[in-house]
């Protein structure tokens, strides 16, 4: 604690030193690609340079929020950018965070490979780097992962039972290239395939991470296969704009997902939504702050660091399920909120470096 104490009181030193923006020495307004100026990026050992996908959907908002708590519990700064789900913005701006200096990178990275290059820079100049959610086999950045198949596999368990083992399934999946999605989306397939052999995965849809997609695809779904029982997605926010676009044209077929979102609680305690898993906006967002600061601070941590998750039914699917032969260990949607909320008692700066990760996977 008293290298975050320390730390801390860098931060201020860091704020009034630093000059923010761009400048011919810091080259902050870097243009990317297509000609679109990356934004100024704020610098320091004191803040951590934190780029998203975007900051408009509701889980990214949520890692927002808590992270910039997790900051200030930590005593540093959180400088969030959004990469408008463009690779190139989001290489500019982590050229920035490099010419800058700030204490520590985390990206959420759109595509992996894109990124070893800015991760070698930024390796180079002694900054630590964080892929979040995403495995990059890059030069000494950590990674800050789930264990996506598994979880994934026992979604794919549990839509399949609820269903009965046979019909046509269809899933949303993030973009391609990206670790998470591409994970989340190997664990449910892979387990259909080997296990279910009477279910047909009709289709497979990457939405860029959006929900207009999302719809869009849903709203072809209903056309094209009017028979289909069943639907998952990597995230939630997916899964809630496809359920509205199918619900809308008639249809409801069940559905599992991913991330614990509060909003999916109706859906699981009605028994539409089959099967959840908590990794929680907030706690991702703190728990990534919180790894970062440490990590900024000079702590030694793993090189994959891996998130305790939990699986969510309500108490008639989790019955239905077990009595059809599927036993999970699941929590209530209600259970499932609370520890979502007690992301500090997990992450928080009084807790030891061991309580970043569950351990290798």
């Amino acid at each position: 604690m008293k290298r975050f104490t320390a730390l801390a009181a860098l931060v201020a030193v860091a704020l009034l030193a630093v000059a923010c923006g761009s400048s011919d020495d810091d080259g902050g307004g870097a243009s990317t690609a297509g000609g679109a100026a990356a934004p100024a990026v704020e610098g320091g050992r004191g803040t951590l340079g934190v780029v998203a996908i975007d900051l408009q959907n509701s889980f990214f908002v949520k890692m927002k929020k808590a992270g910039d708590e997790a900051a200030a519990d930590y005593g540093v700064k959180a400088n969030w950018q959004s990469a408008q789900g463009s690779v190139e913005r989001q290489i500019s701006i982590v050229e920035s965070m490099i010419r800058q200096r700030v204490g520590a990178i985390l990206v959420d990275p759109i595509d992996k490979n894109a990124l070893k290059p800015v991760i070698a820079k930024a390796t180079a100049a002694g900054i630590p780097f964080i892929s979040m959610g995403n495995k990059v086999e890059g030069d000494g950045n950590h990674n800050t992962l789930y264990p996506d198949y598994e979880d994934m596999a026992q979604v794919a368990r549990a839509l399949a039972t609820s269903i009965g083992g046979e019909g046509e399934v269809g899933m949303l999946v993030g973009g391609r290239g990206n670790f998470v999605s591409d994970t989340r989306e190997r664990g449910f397939v892979d387990t259909l395939r080997r296990e279910f052999p009477e279910i047909e995965v009709v289709s497979v849809q990457p939405t860029d991470f959006e929900a207009a997609k999302a719809t869009d695809v849903a709203t072809t779904w209903a056309t094209t296969y009017p028979n289909l029982k069943g639907f998952s997605c990597t995230s939630d926010y997916l899964c809630l704009a496809a359920q509205s676009a199918l619900q809308n044209a008639g249809m409801q077929p069940k559905f599992a997902g991913h991330d614990g979102d509060a909003e999916m609680a109706p859906f699981l305690e009605d028994g539409s939504m089959v099967l959840d898993v908590l990794t929680g906006g907030e706690r991702v967002g703190y728990w990534n702050i919180a790894v970062a600061a440490r990590l900024a601070a000079g702590r030694r941590l793993p090189t994959d660091l891996y998130m305790p998750t939990y699986l969510i039914a309500g108490e008639q699917n989790a019955a239905d399920l077990a009595e059809d032969g599927l036993e999970l260990e699941t929590v209530t949607p209600a259970r499932a909120e609370q520890v979502a909320q007690d992301y500090r008692a997990e992450f928080g700066p009084d807790e030891p470096d061991a309580a970043m990760t569950v351990g290798e996977q």
